[in-house]
């Protein structure tokens, strides 16, 4: 007596549905700290494969968000330590908004297999092609809707494979539209029998890689002349510490002390908020003393602080300027929950709930001066900032040089300081520019031109370090091609919308 058909079909569903989660889940090791990059281009041929024959659209959906569970779900976890750990926010509360945070995300693949599908109910086995395209789209969709989250997409993961070559050309979007390429031609070479078709699709697999490592190569800035010596502060102050006030002075002492060591170079960086309280409670008792050192010195310093506006309870997360040059730089992109909430009445109902300070903060304007020291000139961002390509392409092509200031005591002891300095390592790849990453608690490092680590801390440590730096001029092709993203991004839905209209005027 032979199995139900039913059994069979649900066994298989099963086992099918059950992979996808496992799949995503293994996608996380191609990121930091694990940088096992080639599964950015396995894991996802393995999904595809899974659902070569699958022609329900909302069996593809179940196939591809489960994917993106398991892919978001092992990669965002820390939201809960920011939230648990530090927020004081209930378990039940934190792992919800974790939880919601992972299924929004894994929207983006379970979109991806829908449109995929419909592109084989209308192009047949060829519609397999326009997966790189359909992942490139609706990537780019995700680090716009909403605030964005382009937090681990899928070409951060390819910073020190050859594929990094391609970013400026065509940013983390492209690159990872690349690895999707590379795995739909290893999917047709698996499936194809024919020995010459085989030979050019693992032409393909082979050429991508061995063109990123020909344009790495290629120098598509220049440098400047005048170095400058840079020294970055890591305070290592505690999470639970950092907005104490009795513990002002003490955290204003352990920067004082390692910058005396300091003295000596042209810029002094101090990470995000690393001044505790807003600017009008400090000026007299921390900011006025450190602007007298640096010019007695000749010195320049930058710090994080929060500022505090001219209206009434108007705050800002911002980056100050102090010696012969001052500057100030507020943040532009705010951390939805923990720098602002989305509808007021959020802010009621979940301060109770969550506590971080400074969580209504005021978004800084679009247009803002950059800062200048020694004729070179900075691209300032903060955090959560260095995320999105276009927040650090507003500095260019003026910046000389970037900094982010950033605070990933946040995070605790997981993933994410190590995802999110692979997230500057791109932004320096993209644009050619070096990146000089203050942090509290690490990763502080100096990532050259090519994204290649100089220098780098130890976590969870006071230290410093210093590095002549070079500025550098000129701009990469993605800095024309970031301005195009938003049309390469419709394309493919674009296409398929038109094909759909001449299939049913032909039916």
């Amino acid at each position: 007596m032979g199995v139900p058909l039913n059994v069979i079909s649900f066994r298989s569903s099963y086992i099918r549905l059950s992979s996808s989660l496992l799949l995503g889940a293994i996608l996380v090791l191609a990121f930091a700290p694990f940088y096992l990059w080639p599964l950015a281009i396995l894991a996802p041929a393995c999904l595809f494969w899974l659902n070569r024959d699958e022609s329900s659209l909302q069996r593809l959906f179940a196939s591809g968000w489960l994917f993106g569970i398991g892919y978001f779900g092992c990669g965002v976890y820390w939201i809960y330590n920011s939230l648990h750990d530090f927020g004081m926010a209930p378990p039940l509360v934190a792992g919800g908004i974790t939880g919601l945070m992972a299924i929004y995300l894994a929207l983006t693949p379970g979109l991806i297999l829908v449109f995929w599908g419909c592109a084989q109910r209308l192009l047949g086995t060829r519609g397999l092609w326009l997966l790189p395209l359909l992942w490139f789209g609706l990537e780019w969709v995700k680090g716009w809707f909403g605030t964005g989250m382009p937090w681990l997409s899928l070409g951060y993961s390819q910073t020190p494979s050859p594929l990094a070559g391609f970013a400026p050309l065509v940013g983390v979007y492209g690159i990872g539209a690349l690895c999707i390429l590379m795995a739909v031609a290893l999917i047709v070479a698996v499936r194809e029998r024919r020995y010459p078709v085989l030979v050019l699709k693992l032409a393909v697999i082979l050429v991508i890689p061995l063109s990123g490592w020909l344009l790495q190569q290629l120098e598509w800035s220049e440098p400047m002349a005048q170095p400058l010596k840079v020294t970055m502060v890591q305070g290592n102050i505690p999470q639970e510490l950092k907005w104490r006030r009795d513990q002002r002075q003490n955290i204003f002492n352990t920067y004082w002390r390692e910058t005396g060591r300091h003295w000596d170079s042209d810029l002094i960086i101090w990470p995000e908020t690393a001044l505790p309280g807003h600017s009008s409670d400090i000026e007299t008792s921390l900011l006025a003393p450190l602007q007298a050192a640096a010019l007695e010195n000749g010195s320049a310093i930058i710090s994080g602080l929060v500022f505090a506006g001219n209206a009434q309870n108007q705050f800002y997360n911002s980056v100050i300027q102090l010696g012969r040059e001052r500057g100030l730089y507020h943040k532009r992109h705010l951390v939805m929950f923990g720098e602002y909430y989305p509808m007021r009445w959020l802010l009621d109902l979940l301060s109770g709930l969550i506590s971080i300070p400074y969580s209504d903060l005021t978004a800084g304007p679009k247009e803002q001066k950059l800062m200048q020291v020694d004729g070179l000139q900075l691209g300032v961002s903060i955090c959560f900032e260095d995320v999105f390509s276009r927040d650090v392409q507003l500095a260019l092509p003026d910046a000389n040089l970037l900094v982010n200031l950033s605070n990933d005591a946040w995070f605790g002891n997981s993933t994410a300081p190590h995802q999110h300095m692979q997230i500057a390592q791109m932004r320096s790849q993209e644009t050619e520019r070096m990146m000089m990453r203050a942090t509290n608690t690490g990763i502080t490092a100096f990532i050259d031109h090519k994204g290649r680590v100089l220098s780098v801390t130890e976590q969870f440590k006071t230290q410093s370090i210093t590095e002549v730096v070079q500025g550098r001029s000129g701009v990469t092709p993605f800095f024309y091609f970031a301005k195009l993203q938003w049309l390469v991004g419709l394309l493919p839905i674009a296409l398929l919308l038109l094909l759909a209209l001449r299939k049913a005027k032909a039916g």
